[in-house]
């Protein structure tokens, strides 16, 4: 009895190990403290997270299956590179996907929903003229999450889902665009607007263009990405 606890319990800590340093990882790539395109060194990284050698590559697998990171012909990681192709595909796919949940989101409405989405609205409005980035990002968050509940199509929203990881990394590369955030922040009230209207086609329409709004600001962070890189670089 007592092995087959034992075997049990190292078994539980060894999950535990594999899914703590996955959570971590994926963190430190969607903020960019690990950048794109950087090598991750396995000792450096495992001495950091306090892990063995075993769990902590299984999160690295992991995150290969989520695209997150690339294995390079050696067997070794580093963080998945970012192009503006990438970025216009998972942008323009989101804003598709959108505009089928508003459209039966707007079936759904009731008045505490209403309600609920203009003080996120208004909430996103006041911090984005502080410049509040955080702030900003997440009450923007919570308006999209409300609408993605009140729809009630579970399958739309576990695609957005899986996308979402892939696309909060360049919306963190795009957080000192503080005046496309400004307008942004607008465009949460045009798209209640016509909710509360039941105007599905005008609100389909702008929450796609709100999405690829974020889309061309994303595109700009890449850019300016590149471009410090390349100036890094003439520099050495």
């Amino acid at each position: 009895m007592i092995t087959i606890y034992e075997s049990t319990d190292t078994h539980i800590s060894r999950i535990s190990a594999k899914d703590i340093a996955y959570e971590q990882i994926k963190e430190k790539i969607i903020n960019c403290i690990l950048k794109p395109g950087e090598p991750i060194i396995n000792g450096k990284l495992g001495e950091e997270l306090e892990i063995s050698r075993t769990p902590l590559r299984e999160a690295l697998q992991r995150l290969e299956v989520e695209e997150l990171v690339t294995r390079n012909s050696n067997g070794t990681f580093r963080v998945a590179p970012i192009s503006p192709k990438e970025v216009k595909e998972l942008f323009i796919m989101r804003s598709k996907l959108e505009g089928i949940l508003i459209n039966d989101a707007i079936d759904n409405l009731t008045d505490q929903n209403i309600e609920y989405l203009t003080y996120l609205t208004k909430m996103v409005k006041i911090t984005s003229r502080l410049e509040d980035y955080a702030d900003s990002e997440n009450f923007g968050g919570k308006f999209h999450s409300a609408i993605y509940s009140i729809s009630q199509n579970s399958t739309v929203v576990n695609i957005i889902y899986q996308l979402n990881d892939r696309i909060n990394r360049y919306r963190r590369l795009a957080h000192n665009h503080f005046e496309d955030i400004k307008v942004s922040s607008e465009e949460h009230e045009y798209i209640l607007e016509h909710m509360i209207k039941r105007d599905k086609k005008s609100a389909e329409r702008e929450i796609e263009k709100h999405i690829i709004t974020a889309m061309k600001v994303a595109v700009k962070a890449i850019e300016e990405f590149e471009s410090a890189i390349i100036k890094k670089e003439d520099k050495i």
